[in-house]
């Protein structure tokens, strides 16, 4: 049989969020708690977060060592903090993990990752989570789960004990390989980032280079547990927040110009990019 053909999405044809009821409240919109944040790299853990509630996630809590609050509390006081080690065991309802944004790699940041990769809550996983999981292998993915994973090519290469050129060179062939060896819903970023998943392979069209800045893959893990929390399933919430992601990119790199895109601009111009699909 064929290998299924790579589609080709197309902005103005994504779903929009769904229509927000009149008595809505918070815990109708879900909880993601974002992990990460080691003593050095809070910013990420605090991009990821606000990235979540950019996305419409009803609340949203950091959770990182006690050195990088300070980041989340300067750039979010509406999310809420759990200092490491934390345990998961107990999760309220509605809750979706992203795990990775400044994690670090260091013993602690391992057990943490056998601890979520048990679980069978929903979860993206991003960054250093990836490179965790490329060391313990694919039985930490065992248990059953809605699992979504985000990494750039030089991630997909050690997932893949390849090369990132290697990658680069059959960027289809390297995302067909991490879902056969892993499962779950995958996207490899770069220039047309590619989603695939069960219903299909999938490349979005948008993005620019000034989106090649640091912080913008955490912008990405918080929009698609956003995504999640509401109830959006994994591999809709993926091309979704892929294409909100890089929308949100060329507006900002319209207003800015390429070389001057941050991560905040990418995340300053998410509210745009949704208006666009609810317009």
């Amino acid at each position: 049989m064929e290998p299924p053909a790579v589609s080709t999405l197309r902005w103005p044809d994504l779903a929009p969020l769904p229509k927000r009821p009149s008595a809505a409240h918070k815990g109708d919109f879900g909880h993601v708690f974002v992990v990460g944040g080691s003593r050095t790299m809070g910013g990420a853990l605090a991009l990821a977060s606000l990235a979540a509630y950019r996305a419409g996630a009803g609340l949203v809590t950091a959770v990182g060592q006690a050195q990088s609050q300070i980041y989340l509390a300067a750039q979010l006081p509406e999310a809420t903090w759990w200092d490491w080690p934390a345990h998961f065991r107990d999760l309220p309802a509605k809750a979706v993990l992203a795990v990775g944004p400044g994690l670090g790699q260091g013993l602690a940041s391992h057990d943490l990752v056998r601890e979520i990769g048990s679980l069978t809550v929903p979860a993206v996983w991003d960054a250093d989570a990836l490179n965790i999981l490329a060391r313990l292998g694919p039985k930490l993915w065992s248990q059953p789960a809605q699992r979504l994973a985000t990494p750039h090519p030089g991630e997909a290469a050690r997932l893949l004990q390849t090369s990132t050129a290697a990658v680069q060179r059959d960027r289809v062939g390297a995302i067909r390989a991490l879902a056969a060896r892993y499962g779950g819903i995958w996207i490899l970023k770069g220039e047309g980032t590619l989603i695939l998943g069960a219903q299909g392979l999938w490349r979005c069209p948008l993005g620019n280079p000034g989106m090649a800045t640091g912080g913008s893959g955490d912008v990405l893990t918080g929009l698609c547990a956003g995504l999640l929390a509401q109830g959006i399933p994994a591999e809709e919430a993926a091309r979704l927040a892929v294409c909100v992601h890089a929308r949100a990119g060329d507006l900002a790199a319209h207003k800015l110009g390429e070389a001057s895109v941050l991560a905040t601009d990418i995340l300053a111009h998410i509210p745009d990019a949704l208006r666009e699909l609810a317009a």
